[in-house]
């Protein structure tokens, strides 16, 4: 799994996220030796289709108090490792991105001065120095009554991205 893993970030880093994975894999010379001699392309096609991060049994259940119950726990993780792994510079900066995406979700957001117009919006507190992510969330909207209800106003989801650092003398910057 980590080698999968692996291949799907440096598919990003390399900005082949988008390229047809047997592409990757071709020994023509325009696919790369790294992937090869990772992964056999066939092993790495029945994992991208097999991985689930989801148990669909309780799914129902969850969504009935959460738009991102689908991806809640890996996206916690994800953060936790984040705030865990890096400490946070003097200068601090909050801004909004646009994952592009265009499947069927119901919190897809339509930014008209974004390169992609379509995507899931998300707040990112970065590290201003290196750009590294120390915190974010993903905007889904009004969420149903719940543990993950919260105001979506701008002051609240700086003060939410910034509560642990509150009092730490960081220097933020934000651009709305």
């Amino acid at each position: 799994m980590l080698a999968f893993t692996g291949i799907l970030i440096l598919a990003g880093v390399k900005k082949q996220n988008h390229t047809n994975f047997l592409e990757l894999w071709t020994t023509d010379g325009t696919g790369s030796e790294i992937f090869r001699s990772c992964m056999n392309c066939n092993r790495f096609l029945f994992l991208l289709s097999a991985i689930r991060f989801d148990d669909k049994n309780t799914r129902k259940e969850r969504q009935l108090t959460d738009k991102l119950a689908a991806i809640r726990f890996t996206l916690d993780r994800f953060v936790e490792n984040c705030k865990n792994n890096y400490s946070l510079g003097e200068y601090a900066t909050i801004d909004e991105m646009l994952i592009p995406f265009r499947g069927r979700c119901s919190f897809i957001q339509y930014i008209p001065n974004k390169p992609a117009k379509y995507g899931l919006k998300v707040f990112v507190l970065c590290d201003s120095k290196t750009f590294y992510v120390r915190n974010l969330e993903v905007y889904c909207g009004q969420q149903p009554e719940g543990p993950y209800r919260k105001s979506n106003t701008p002051d609240n989801i700086t003060h939410r991205l910034m509560q642990p650092w509150k009092g730490k003398n960081r220097n933020l910057t934000c651009d709305n």
